[in-house]
């Protein structure tokens, strides 16, 4: 009997201290799940406050999103391998928003490495619209304010006859659009299959610069 006693008060004990310990482990996560937002390697003057409003508010969210189903449901959402399907969706949402945290982050470091470089918020709006490298901003804006045509005499029509002697075809290297350069371009304009209008719009610099 005495035996028994021992041994009901010995489980009463160790169910006592799971219960204690699951409660501990519930309330208590043994990660931190705050993303740390980038607050001095972000732009927060980007040209579109939206994206920086929106992240710095899904850094939050997925923070308390995850500590949320932590506390509700002791799901961790940073660990993958979870087996129920309830498990798994909380997973997947925290991850959408985690990827969507880091892409919003990346651009608006990226935004804050070319402003570096002496551009504005136009230009690196420009720059990201236009998919460029930030070295060819100059020529891809002046193209955009008017293609380049006979008679012009520019840096960029100095930059686009470089950019035609190094692919093989023949004329002065003087900055000056005249009948060669502009023959030049409608070689190439043929030969890339695209409208040989003599003028170097967005789509032909773009295949210049390849």
């Amino acid at each position: 009997m005495k035996r028994i006693v021992i041994f009901i008060f010995l489980v009463a004990n160790v169910y006592i201290a799971i219960n204690q310990y699951l409660r501990y482990r519930r309330y208590n996560p043994a990660k931190d799940y705050n993303y740390p937002a980038k607050t001095k390697e972000i732009d927060a003057n980007y040209y579109d406050s939206k994206v920086v409003m929106e992240y710095f508010e899904l850094a939050h969210k997925a923070g308390s999103f995850a500590r949320k189903v932590w506390y509700n449901e002791s799901i961790d959402v940073l660990y993958e391998n979870e087996s129920s399907t309830q498990a798994r969706n909380a997973v997947m949402a925290y991850n959408k928003m985690l990827s969507r945290v880091k892409f919003l982050e990346a651009k608006l470091i990226a935004s804050k490495q070319l402003k570096a470089q002496g551009l504005d918020n136009e230009a690196v709006k420009f720059i990201e619209q236009k998919g460029i490298r930030p070295i060819n901003y100059e020529l891809y804006h002046q193209v955009d304010k008017q293609p380049l045509a006979k008679g012009d005499t520019t840096l960029l029509t100095w930059e686009v006859q470089n950019r035609l002697i190094k692919k093989g075809y023949k004329m002065p290297l003087d900055g000056k659009y005249r009948d060669a350069t502009e023959e030049a371009v409608m070689k190439f304009q043929i030969k890339n299959k695209i409208f040989a209008s003599g003028k170097v719009d967005e789509r032909t610099l773009r295949l210049l610069l390849k």
